[in-house]
């Protein structure tokens, strides 16, 4: 599973968008995903280091209940709702105008364009 977006980054284009970690927390009633930028999927399938690593998307409240209380598949459905949340959360920011009161986060918006690969 990941999001195909390319971006430049120190020299290095890559495009392959993974998750690599998942914090529940379950006294808050969210779940923070972190990501992280590999060359293509075949380079991540060869275990190497992500060029970028960390870009979090918050996903939300009630996540853990809706992911504890469904035992099909959780693990599956964690990433699928992870990558759904960032990409939601960066078409949002991408329709932010300049009129907009809060600033607009282009690292974010980035992502509102991105391919599913799930």
């Amino acid at each position: 599973m990941a999001l195909i977006k390319k971006k430049a980054h120190k020299g290095f284009e890559g495009e392959y968008w993974r998750i690599i970690q998942i914090n529940c927390n379950a006294d808050r009633n969210d779940a923070v995903a972190t990501f992280a930028l590999y060359k293509d999927e075949a380079t991540r399938l060869a275990d190497a280091t992500a060029v970028l690593d960390s870009f979090q998307v918050d996903l939300g409240e009630d996540f853990n209940d809706s992911v504890i209380n469904d035992d099909t598949k959780a693990k599956d459905k964690v990433k699928k709702s992870a990558y759904e949340a960032l990409k939601t959360k960066a078409l949002i920011e991408s329709e932010k105008t300049d009129d907009a009161e809060e600033t607009k986060d282009e690292s974010l918006a980035f992502f509102s364009d991105a391919i599913d690969n799930i």
